[in-house]
């Protein structure tokens, strides 16, 4: 798959502590963030559909679409994507897009987008680490 990545997965891989679906969803996200957190300057195509990171999500079915409610998912990445100021089928880096998310972020929009997501619910992303990895990847 080549380098396709979801709106909304700017905020995940920030946040990523290398939990995860299953094992190998966690090796796939982990080798992901990894490689973006090490290189932040890599290009990446801005998509509203099924990326790297879904590669070995088990929510992804055999036609590539979410099956925890397909249209929910891309609605959810051409939100982040109008508010970040980005445009989808774009070419950014990683640095670009976390840069783009650092200067519009808020509270509000946090809450809005990732409010009722489990990863939230269960304590594993805050708003103020989301902010502190954005500003890590700027600088880096």
């Amino acid at each position: 798959m080549e380098n396709k990545f979801r709106a909304h997965h700017i905020i995940c891989t920030s946040l990523y502590e290398g939990k995860g679906y299953n094992n190998a969803f966690c090796e796939n996200m982990t080798s992901v963030v990894n490689r973006l957190r090490d290189n932040p300057d890599e290009e990446l195509t801005l998509v509203a559909k099924p990326d790297l990171i879904c590669t070995n999500c088990p929510n992804q079915t055999k036609s590539g679409k979410c099956s925890h409610n397909h249209n929910r998912v891309v609605n959810k990445d051409r939100r982040v994507m109008k508010f970040f100021g980005l445009k989808e089928n774009q070419i950014y880096t990683y640095r670009e897009m976390c840069r783009h998310a650092r200067e519009t972020m808020t509270t509000e929009f946090f809450m809005e987008n990732c409010g009722k997501c489990n990863w939230r619910k269960r304590g594993l992303c805050k708003y103020e680490d989301l902010i502190a990895q954005l500003d890590h990847c700027i600088e880096k």
